[in-house]
């Protein structure tokens, strides 16, 4: 990830507030500057424009009680249709391009980081997007996550990602474009300068 250049500016701060800081950023073993950042990054990245779509927060215990509940057919037709529009629709909204760079920040920084659907972990190569999405919740919602993935990168990118999952684990494998291998014109055919497209 770029390094993003910092600039100093003070606040004025209640103090109740810095208290709270103060005692979270010892247990987590960041600094106060740190964990106020990433606050801040999130309400810059996610919540101020979340809040205009809708959303509501609701009890792992209540949505593990509606996911059970459903059937495998509903769980793919509701994750198809969310991972063709929500993704999509945030990305535009926050000035973003749809392509395959904006996609994987978005299901590390929106989907695992800010809304919590699992924990992210890569171990990308030079000709590979490999993402690791790890959750407690069961395999229904391993089947809901990798149909929201799939459609969210069909709806935006050219991608076709190869899919592993367990009960508790989605394992998501993308080939990097610009790693493809070119193809040798025939006789007949012009030679296209594939670094261009």
């Amino acid at each position: 990830m770029d390094k993003v250049p910092t600039q100093t500016k003070s606040f004025r701060l209640d103090a109740d507030i810095l208290e709270v800081l103060d005692t979270e950023s010892a247990r987590r073993g960041t600094s106060v500057n740190n964990l106020t950042n990433q606050i801040l990054r999130k309400w810059v990245n996610f919540d101020r424009y979340v809040q205009d779509f809708g959303y509501i927060m609701v009890s792992v215990h209540d949505f593990l009680r509606g996911l059970n509940a459903m059937d495998e057919n509903t769980i793919k037709l509701l994750s198809t249709e969310t991972g063709k529009r929500f993704p999509k629709d945030l990305i535009l909204f926050t000035g973003q391009k749809n392509d395959l760079k904006s996609c994987i920040r978005f299901v590390e920084n929106i989907l695992c980081d800010y809304m919590k659907w699992g924990a992210y972990h890569t171990s990308s190569t030079d000709s590979e997007y490999v993402v690791t999405i790890r959750h407690n919740y069961g395999s229904k919602w391993s089947l809901a996550l990798q149909i929201v993935l799939q459609a969210m990168f069909d709806a935006n990118t050219n991608a076709r990602p190869k899919f592993t999952v367990t009960d508790s684990t989605v394992l998501m494998i993308i080939e990097k474009p610009e790693t493809k291998e070119a193809v040798a014109p025939t006789s007949t055919e012009q030679s296209v300068d594939r670094s261009t497209i």
